[in-house]
């Protein structure tokens, strides 16, 4: 009998795991990309390197919190799929695309009005500060990329379908090594970038990624199951409960960055090579 429960029981483990690990992999994707980005950058000047992490965890900062929203639809299509409604999944992940567009719109804002006085405070030095908002302005003007991965991700990570996911998070990962070299230190057609091509590369190999979610989740089988196509009207009610359950569990993850992203900052204003240092 002890046996059949201590059974069970790694059964259930595996199971935990099965769900998790690829979601973990999924979190860890633009992170990882952006570790990338700053492998190569410390093969391309010190000014560079320097500038990569405060402008890349300053921009994750934001990415995270909308992001962080976006993905709360997986709790509204695990409700669904318990209360056997699956033709609402196609609506919950609708307003997830409505608010990535919004959330587009205040991205595209913070990249041409808060780049400049928020660099500024921080105070860096001033060649490596031209660097951080050059960085910072590319994340931001593509961070509609990741929120719409997280918001397509949660189509199956809702169903408990996580290794999809992580699928399509390995393959972007992997696609931003070959372009991070070619756009920083240039090769064959690419110019050299520095590290705007370190920022281009980390979007470009986003976008790949929310591509093949793109034709993962809109297929008429799924249209036929769960609406995805058809029940794409905009619901204010369905909406605001995504944001009224999304924000303070966005927020918590979103603290946790803020308090890196401010010790990050405090190091760059005793000097660039010891900002270098943290990277």
């Amino acid at each position: 009998m002890q046996l059949l429960k201590n059974w069970r029981q790694h059964q259930r483990y595996r199971e935990v795991f099965a769900v998790c690990f690829p979601l973990v992999i999924g979190l860890s994707a633009t992170t990882v990309m952006e570790f990338t980005d700053r492998v190569f950058l410390s093969n391309y000047s010190l000014e560079a390197i320097s500038a990569a992490t405060p402008a890349g965890i300053t921009a994750f900062l934001f990415m995270a919190f909308f992001g962080g929203i976006g993905s709360y639809c997986g709790v509204f299509i695990a409700q669904y799929i318990g209360a056997a409604q699956p033709k609402r999944i196609g609506s919950v992940l609708w307003q997830g695309i409505y608010f990535t567009f919004f959330s587009w719109v205040i991205f595209l804002l913070i990249a041409s009005f808060l780049t400049k006085p928020l660099f500024a405070l921080v105070g860096h030095a001033p060649e490596v500060r031209v660097l951080e908002e050059i960085y910072f302005r590319i994340l931001c003007h593509g961070a509609v990329f990741y929120v719409a991965t997280q918001v397509l991700s949660s189509f199956f990570s809702g169903r408990g379908l996580t290794r999809p996911v992580m699928s399509v998070n390995i393959i972007a990962m992997l696609v931003n090594i070959p372009l991070d070299y070619a756009l920083i230190f240039g090769f064959g057609p690419f110019p050299e970038m520095g590290i705007a091509g370190a920022g281009i590369a980390t979007i470009l190999s986003t976008g790949i990624s929310l591509f093949i979610l793109v034709i993962l989740v809109f297929t008429k089988k799924h249209n036929q199951r769960f609406g995805i196509i058809s029940q794409r009207g905009f619901e204010f009610a369905l909406l605001k409960r995504l944001l009224r359950f999304g924000v303070p569990g966005s927020m918590q993850f979103s603290l946790d960055i803020l308090a890196f992203t401010i010790f990050i900052l405090m190091v760059g204003r005793i000097g660039t090579v010891e900002l270098a240092a943290t990277n």
